[in-house]
């Protein structure tokens, strides 16, 4: 049901721009339908970026375009310094020299894409049509204290805000110089905390136990493009999908690959996705990989991926990232019966169960483990493995279904009670 007074800002990294935040097209579909009018603000959309994606009809998106080049962002610092250093609320003394040049970085960059926003006139036409706002941050970093500083200084009668979590947003260890600055004041101001896994509100709740109340997980799921006939026969395909970049570990992959290749000729290596290891990747492959083992798909969109998977054929799914919060790919797979091996970081084991619909492992394991493991995959017989992907399938359905989470989540942000979100 539509609240007429309740109205949504959402504040992304560039969705609905660029590309990166793919899950954000699934749930922005079920907010278009709890929500009359909704605001997307993409805080790092640079100058020259394109809107890459589609938008509901309620939902409007405020353009900030700001210079993000190397002289950009010294030209940022340089303007919102000044007031950086006067802030009573940004505490700098007990970080060592590189954190804080990391920190007075981040909040001049906060500082300088507030006042972009609030200097909108779309932005002040937006809310000062009235109602009650929910300000929604996407991700728990620079997002966060945009969002942050809005609720407190631009709309503190009338506005809740809350923020997800994800990686490395979350977990300082994965974040810039292992340090996620101005965390004290996002927890101070949000009303709801919500890490995408159990690993995640555990890890913040330890931390910051004083907050704990705030912090619930609420999960990122998919949406349901119907099950594949995955199979075995004739090329046993092995499929990735994620940006390329060292946390991601491709490296390893191929030397899994390799492994496998020295046994079986009918193994092949597809993975869906770009970044910036892209060309030093492929390199590799090409070097350690005989023709025909492997093929790199490069960027696709969400709908591209799930084209890609309805029209071949699919044996197992991998993933050997070093960190994560909650694969969203890994859920993708799932979604279409693809049974899964993943390393157990983050909250990859509350999506995948060992021997169930796939296999955790260390993310220390050797290739060669990994390789045996593929194997137990290609020789098992036909009965199990047609149950490991339906039990893939259904794991999905369990835990991981869009059209499910995102309706409860929705349901929940908008019924406040005295300032607290139930």
């Amino acid at each position: 049901m539509i609240e007429k007074n309740q109205k949504l800002i959402l504040f992304t990294n560039y969705y609905p721009y660029y590309k990166g935040e793919e899950y954000i097209e699934n749930e922005i579909l079920e907010a278009s339908n709890q929500f009359s009018r909704i605001l997307v603000i993409p805080t790092m959309v640079s100058l020259g970026m394109k809107k890459t994606r589609n938008v509901p009809k309620n939902v409007e998106v405020l353009d900030i375009k700001t210079d993000c080049s190397i002289l950009g962002k010294i030209k940022m610092v340089f303007s919102k310094l000044p007031s950086v250093l006067k802030d009573p609320d940004i505490r700098l003394k007990e970080l060592d020299f590189k954190k804080k040049l990391y920190s007075l970085y981040y909040f001049c960059r906060v500082e300088k894409v507030f006042e972009s926003i609030i200097d909108k006139p779309e932005f002040k036409k937006y809310i000062s049509s009235g109602g009650n706002f929910i300000l929604y941050s996407y991700w728990m970093h620079v997002v966060a204290s945009i969002t942050a500083r809005i609720h407190n200084r631009i709309l503190p009668k009338n506005s809740v805000s809350i923020t997800r979590g994800h990686r490395y947003d979350l977990y300082d260890y994965a974040a810039p110089c292992g340090y996620i600055p101005d965390r004290l004041y996002m927890l101070e101001s949000m009303i709801g905390i919500y890490p995408c896994s159990e690993d995640g509100r555990e890890y913040l709740a330890k931390k910051y136990p004083k907050y704990s109340n705030k912090i619930k997980v609420k999960r990122l799921g998919t949406l349901n493009h119907g099950r594949i006939e995955c199979t075995r026969k004739q090329m046993f395909t092995i499929v990735s999908c994620s940006g390329v970049r060292n946390v991601k570990r491709l490296d390893k992959i191929i030397q899994v690959i390799k492994i496998l290749r020295q046994d079986y000729n009918n193994v092949k290596w597809i993975h869906l996705g770009d970044g910036p290891e892209f060309v030093n990747i492929k390199k590799l492959a090409n070097e350690k990989l005989p023709k025909g083992a492997f093929e790199f798909e490069g960027h696709l969109i969400n709908e591209e991926v799930y084209d890609w998977y309805k029209t071949h054929s699919v044996s197992c799914f991998i993933n050997l990232s070093d960190s994560e919060g909650v694969p969203v790919a890994i859920m993708e797979a799932m979604s279409f019966g693809i049974p899964i091996v993943a390393t157990d970081v983050g909250g990859t084991r509350e999506i995948v169960k060992n021997q169930e619909n796939g296999y955790l492992i260390s993310k220390n394991e050797k290739a060669s483990r990994i390789a045996s493991l593929i194997t137990d995959i290609m020789q098992m017989s036909e009965e199990k493995y047609v149950e490991l992907c339906k039990s893939s399938f259904r794991r999905w359905n369990d835990i991981s279904n869009a059209e499910k989470l995102y309706k409860s989540f929705y349901e929940d942000i908008k019924h406040i009670n005295n300032g607290v979100l139930l």
